[in-house]
């Protein structure tokens, strides 16, 4: 591996779940950088190949390599202290926390890893910069109004900013996004698509990503894999996938590919 271009590569990833078998030796990389995704027709094994990546579930052969390291049996946790980041089809944060509490705990639980200051244990409140850098961050994505309000009455596309936030406050270096714009109106998909492009140019971040709306993965993506029943049908540009004759056949369709 090529540290100083890829920053993920996967090697003849296998997955299966009792007899069946999900995943049959997927192999990709993604350099540093780039927005990479990942589509496909529903059961083509997108998401599993996001939980063994990771570190949500174990592969049953292949090699997982991360910043020139090998990740491939590391639990998900250590990943994360690695430099992933990873947000859910289904946003996952902590309801009956006010928006600014969650962010706060994932503030503090990368400055507690990186040995940065979280002031004195005997205070229970946070301190000032860790809160002010968790309302910066709130405010990034306009969030920062509804700070005092518990998270479970967001709206939907609010508690998947949320969760953004939340991903950005470990500093990743790559962001795993499972269908990032997922239930969303179309306005809301335009916004998201909008601030995953303005994270990757400001931060520099690394983007994986899977996703069902073609505007957004045509209009983010460097480059993209089409899967199917847990095979990699195609990788290459939008146009070199847009334009594969297998790939018209399995997923995109006529339609999609001449508009």
């Amino acid at each position: 591996m090529n540290a100083t271009t890829d920053l993920l590569r996967v090697d003849a990833v296998k997955k299966s779940y009792g007899p069946i078998q999900v995943l049959h030796g997927v192999s990709m990389s993604v350099a540093r950088g780039e927005v990479f995704a990942i589509i496909g027709p529903n059961g083509a094994g997108k998401t599993t190949m996001f939980k063994v990546m990771t570190g949500e579930v174990a592969s049953n052969g292949g090699t997982i390599h991360f910043d020139g390291r090998d990740v491939t049996r590391m639990p998900a946790y250590e990943r994360v202290r690695q430099g992933f980041g990873r947000t859910f089809q289904v946003a996952r944060v902590f309801r009956d926390f006010t928006v600014l509490d969650n962010v706060i705990v994932a503030v503090e639980a990368r400055r507690r890893h990186t040995g940065e200051a979280v002031g004195s244990w005997r205070n229970c409140a946070p301190s000032a910069d860790i809160r002010d850098e968790a309302m910066s961050l709130l405010a990034d994505v306009k969030l920062d109004a509804l700070a005092d309000g518990a998270a479970r009455f967001l709206s939907h596309g609010d508690k998947k900013r949320l969760e953004f936030v939340i991903a950005l406050a470990g500093r990743p270096s790559i962001l795993m996004l499972d269908e990032p714009t997922a239930g969303m109106s179309p306005s809301d998909r335009s916004d998201i698509a909008k601030l995953v492009s303005r994270t990757r140019k400001e931060r520099g971040i690394t983007v994986v990503m899977t996703e069902h709306d073609m505007d957004v993965v045509f209009g983010l993506a460097d480059r993209i894999m089409v899967m199917n029943y847990g095979e990699v049908v195609s990788t290459g540009t939008v146009d070199e996938v847009r334009n594969d004759p297998k790939v018209r056949e399995v997923y995109l369709g006529k339609e999609m590919v001449s508009a």
